[in-house]
Protein backbone atom coordinates (compact mmCIF):
# COMPACT_ATOMS: atom_id res chain seq x y z
CA UNK A 1 0.00 0.00 0.00
CA UNK A 2 0.55 3.48 -0.72
CA UNK A 3 1.67 5.62 1.90
CA UNK A 4 -0.16 8.28 3.15
CA UNK A 5 1.93 12.18 2.51
CA UNK A 6 2.25 13.89 5.67
CA UNK A 7 0.66 17.82 5.53
CA UNK A 8 -2.75 19.21 4.86
CA UNK A 9 -4.31 19.32 1.90
CA UNK A 10 -5.60 22.98 0.72
CA UNK A 11 -9.19 22.14 1.47
CA UNK A 12 -8.07 21.46 5.49
CA UNK A 13 -6.04 24.21 5.73
CA UNK A 14 -9.15 26.28 4.06
CA UNK A 15 -11.01 24.85 7.42
CA UNK A 16 -8.41 25.68 9.80
CA UNK A 17 -7.73 29.09 8.38
CA UNK A 18 -11.93 29.54 8.25
CA UNK A 19 -12.13 28.34 12.02
CA UNK A 20 -9.39 30.65 13.23
CA UNK A 21 -11.48 33.82 11.61
CA UNK A 22 -14.45 32.41 13.57
CA UNK A 23 -12.23 32.54 17.30
CA UNK A 24 -10.89 35.98 16.40
CA UNK A 25 -14.58 37.48 15.61
CA UNK A 26 -15.99 35.31 18.90
CA UNK A 27 -12.88 36.83 20.95
CA UNK A 28 -14.08 40.34 19.81
CA UNK A 29 -17.28 39.84 20.27
CA UNK A 30 -16.37 38.22 23.81
CA UNK A 31 -14.93 41.97 24.30
CA UNK A 32 -18.10 43.87 23.90
CA UNK A 33 -19.85 41.03 25.53
CA UNK A 34 -17.72 41.55 28.37
CA UNK A 35 -18.87 44.98 28.72
CA UNK A 36 -22.31 43.87 28.20
CA UNK A 37 -22.10 41.48 30.87
CA UNK A 38 -20.59 44.53 33.13
CA UNK A 39 -23.61 46.63 31.98
CA UNK A 40 -26.17 43.34 33.12
CA UNK A 41 -24.31 43.72 36.14
CA UNK A 42 -24.45 47.10 37.13
CA UNK A 43 -28.30 47.47 36.09
CA UNK A 44 -28.90 44.62 38.93
CA UNK A 45 -26.34 46.25 41.64
CA UNK A 46 -28.28 49.80 40.98
CA UNK A 47 -31.58 47.69 41.12
CA UNK A 48 -30.31 46.48 44.83
CA UNK A 49 -29.41 49.78 45.72
CA UNK A 50 -32.92 51.18 45.33
CA UNK A 51 -34.79 48.12 46.93
CA UNK A 52 -32.68 48.47 49.79
CA UNK A 53 -32.81 52.07 49.87
CA UNK A 54 -36.87 51.57 50.03
CA UNK A 55 -36.49 49.02 52.63
CA UNK A 56 -34.26 51.49 54.54
CA UNK A 57 -37.26 54.02 54.42
CA UNK A 58 -39.75 51.57 55.85
CA UNK A 59 -37.44 50.55 58.12
CA UNK A 60 -36.32 53.29 59.62
CA UNK A 61 -39.78 55.28 59.05
CA UNK A 62 -38.25 58.24 57.45
CA UNK A 63 -36.94 60.02 53.82
CA UNK A 64 -34.16 57.77 52.53
CA UNK A 65 -31.72 58.70 49.70
CA UNK A 66 -29.80 56.72 47.19
CA UNK A 67 -26.66 58.60 46.36
CA UNK A 68 -24.46 58.96 43.55
CA UNK A 69 -21.24 59.96 43.50
CA UNK A 70 -21.26 63.11 41.31
CA UNK A 71 -18.77 65.88 42.76
CA UNK A 72 -16.79 67.82 39.62
CA UNK A 73 -14.59 69.97 41.96
CA UNK A 74 -10.69 69.63 41.09
CA UNK A 75 -10.48 67.61 43.93
CA UNK A 76 -12.94 65.02 43.11
CA UNK A 77 -12.44 60.97 43.52
CA UNK A 78 -12.05 60.22 40.16
CA UNK A 79 -12.36 56.19 40.81
CA UNK A 80 -15.79 56.76 42.73
CA UNK A 81 -16.90 59.39 40.23
CA UNK A 82 -20.50 58.24 38.90
CA UNK A 83 -19.70 54.89 40.05
CA UNK A 84 -20.05 55.14 43.81
CA UNK A 85 -23.23 54.22 45.03
CA UNK A 86 -24.45 54.93 48.41
CA UNK A 87 -28.05 54.94 51.20
CA UNK A 88 -28.47 57.75 53.66
CA UNK A 89 -31.46 57.95 55.77
CA UNK A 90 -33.06 61.31 57.27
CA UNK A 91 -32.19 61.95 61.42
CA UNK A 92 -35.38 62.56 63.00
CA UNK A 93 -33.79 64.36 65.59
CA UNK A 94 -32.69 66.87 63.05
CA UNK A 95 -35.85 68.45 61.34
CA UNK A 96 -35.63 71.56 59.72
CA UNK A 97 -38.87 74.14 59.30
CA UNK A 98 -39.84 72.64 56.28
CA UNK A 99 -40.20 69.06 58.07
CA UNK A 100 -36.68 67.73 55.89
CA UNK A 101 -33.68 66.75 57.80
CA UNK A 102 -31.19 68.71 57.94
CA UNK A 103 -28.60 65.33 58.50
CA UNK A 104 -28.14 62.20 57.09
CA UNK A 105 -27.12 59.10 58.50
CA UNK A 106 -24.90 56.26 56.62
CA UNK A 107 -26.90 53.06 56.04
CA UNK A 108 -24.19 51.92 54.21
CA UNK A 109 -20.60 51.70 53.51
CA UNK A 110 -21.48 52.11 49.56
CA UNK A 111 -20.71 50.19 46.62
CA UNK A 112 -18.88 50.89 43.62
CA UNK A 113 -20.15 49.75 39.59
CA UNK A 114 -18.01 47.35 37.64
CA UNK A 115 -15.16 48.87 35.98
CA UNK A 116 -16.26 51.08 32.87
CA UNK A 117 -19.62 51.71 33.95
CA UNK A 118 -21.20 55.23 35.06
CA UNK A 119 -23.87 56.82 35.68
CA UNK A 120 -25.31 59.28 32.93
CA UNK A 121 -27.75 61.86 33.72
CA UNK A 122 -27.33 63.12 30.32
CA UNK A 123 -29.48 60.54 28.24
CA UNK A 124 -32.19 59.85 29.32
CA UNK A 125 -35.33 62.22 30.41
CA UNK A 126 -36.89 62.86 33.57
CA UNK A 127 -33.43 61.92 35.18
CA UNK A 128 -33.03 63.31 38.65
CA UNK A 129 -30.39 66.60 39.25
CA UNK A 130 -31.13 66.92 42.35
CA UNK A 131 -27.79 66.99 44.64
CA UNK A 132 -27.04 67.00 48.39
CA UNK A 133 -23.27 67.41 49.80
CA UNK A 134 -22.26 64.91 52.39
CA UNK A 135 -19.00 63.35 53.66
CA UNK A 136 -20.31 59.98 52.84
CA UNK A 137 -20.07 57.80 54.86
CA UNK A 138 -19.54 59.96 58.01
CA UNK A 139 -22.59 61.58 59.08
CA UNK A 140 -22.66 65.34 57.96
CA UNK A 141 -25.07 67.92 58.08
CA UNK A 142 -26.11 69.40 54.91
CA UNK A 143 -25.21 72.87 55.13
CA UNK A 144 -22.00 71.86 55.43
CA UNK A 145 -19.14 71.26 53.00
CA UNK A 146 -18.84 68.01 50.92
CA UNK A 147 -18.52 66.06 48.08
CA UNK A 148 -21.50 66.34 45.65
CA UNK A 149 -23.96 63.65 45.24
CA UNK A 150 -27.04 63.50 43.18
CA UNK A 151 -30.07 61.55 44.88
CA UNK A 152 -33.11 59.88 44.33
CA UNK A 153 -35.62 59.88 47.11
CA UNK A 154 -38.14 57.17 49.08
CA UNK A 155 -40.93 58.44 51.25
CA UNK A 156 -41.05 57.51 55.05
CA UNK A 157 -43.62 55.01 53.63
CA UNK A 158 -41.36 53.70 50.91
CA UNK A 159 -43.27 55.62 48.04
CA UNK A 160 -40.81 57.11 45.75
CA UNK A 161 -40.64 61.12 46.11
CA UNK A 162 -39.14 60.70 41.82
CA UNK A 163 -41.81 58.92 40.45
CA UNK A 164 -41.40 58.11 36.85
CA UNK A 165 -37.40 59.31 36.89
CA UNK A 166 -34.97 57.65 35.09
CA UNK A 167 -31.53 56.56 36.61
CA UNK A 168 -29.58 55.73 33.36
CA UNK A 169 -26.24 53.70 33.04
CA UNK A 170 -23.89 53.47 30.15
CA UNK A 171 -20.62 51.80 29.37
CA UNK A 172 -17.24 54.36 28.66
CA UNK A 173 -14.25 55.60 29.78
CA UNK A 174 -13.07 58.98 31.75
CA UNK A 175 -10.73 61.08 29.94
CA UNK A 176 -7.52 63.40 31.13
CA UNK A 177 -10.10 65.78 32.41
CA UNK A 178 -12.44 62.91 34.49
CA UNK A 179 -14.91 63.65 32.33
CA UNK A 180 -17.17 60.80 30.94
CA UNK A 181 -16.97 59.76 27.39
CA UNK A 182 -19.50 57.22 26.01
CA UNK A 183 -17.77 54.49 23.86
CA UNK A 184 -20.75 55.05 21.25
CA UNK A 185 -19.35 58.97 21.02
CA UNK A 186 -16.46 56.81 19.02
CA UNK A 187 -18.97 55.04 16.94
CA UNK A 188 -18.28 51.65 18.87
CA UNK A 189 -21.07 50.06 21.48
CA UNK A 190 -23.80 52.41 21.15
CA UNK A 191 -25.85 49.80 22.21
CA UNK A 192 -24.33 49.77 26.16
CA UNK A 193 -26.73 51.64 27.96
CA UNK A 194 -29.53 50.97 30.22
CA UNK A 195 -32.11 52.31 32.94
CA UNK A 196 -34.08 51.97 35.86
CA UNK A 197 -37.54 53.60 36.38
CA UNK A 198 -38.98 54.13 39.19
CA UNK A 199 -42.09 54.26 40.13
CA UNK A 200 -44.67 55.42 42.34
CA UNK A 201 -45.47 53.09 44.66
CA UNK A 202 -41.35 52.53 45.43
CA UNK A 203 -40.94 49.78 42.76
CA UNK A 204 -38.02 49.52 40.05
CA UNK A 205 -38.94 49.20 36.55
CA UNK A 206 -35.45 47.87 34.35
CA UNK A 207 -34.84 49.02 30.64
CA UNK A 208 -32.35 46.82 28.54
CA UNK A 209 -33.39 48.16 25.63
CA UNK A 210 -30.86 50.46 24.55
CA UNK A 211 -33.22 52.34 21.91
CA UNK A 212 -35.34 53.08 24.74
CA UNK A 213 -32.56 54.87 26.89
CA UNK A 214 -31.94 58.22 24.53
Amino acid sequence: MKRLKDGFTLIELLVVISIILIVSSMIFIGGNSGAGASLSSSLRIVSGVAQGARGQAILKNAETRLIIYSDTSASRDIEKYRRFFGIVYGDPETLGADGKPTQWIAATQGTYLPEGIYFDPTIASNTSTATINLEYPRVKAVSETGDSYIYYAFNSNGTSANANDWLPIRAGNLDANGDLVPYDSAGENGFLKAALIFRKAGTTTKVTDPDAVN
